[in-house]
């Protein structure tokens, strides 16, 4: 069985790449926000209703995984922790 070994280092790593997917993803969505529906939110065409809607609803998905995002930061910031402690005692 292969062993797991926890570092300080890749805890810190963990909570910089969370942190910086969560950014850009919620960078992205309001990119997205501002620049594609803004285009089509005028227009009463079905088709482009049903975009935007769809559009809605891949935004939301996005903010939900840049939370996902955050939960791993706060996860590593905990194994962090744990190892400041283990290594005190």
């Amino acid at each position: 069985m292969g062993k797991i070994m926890l570092s300080k280092e890749c805890a810190e790593k963990g909570i910089i790449y969370s942190q910086e997917a969560s950014d850009q993803l919620k960078a992205n969505v309001e990119v997205m926000d501002k620049n594609v529906n803004a285009q089509f939110s005028g227009l009463q065409d079905p088709t482009f209703r049903k975009y935007i809607e769809l559009s809605e609803n891949m935004q939301r998905l996005i903010k939900q995984i840049s939370g996902r995002m955050d939960d791993i930061s706060e996860y590593c910031r905990a194994v962090s922790r744990w190892i400041d402690e283990y290594k005190e005692s």
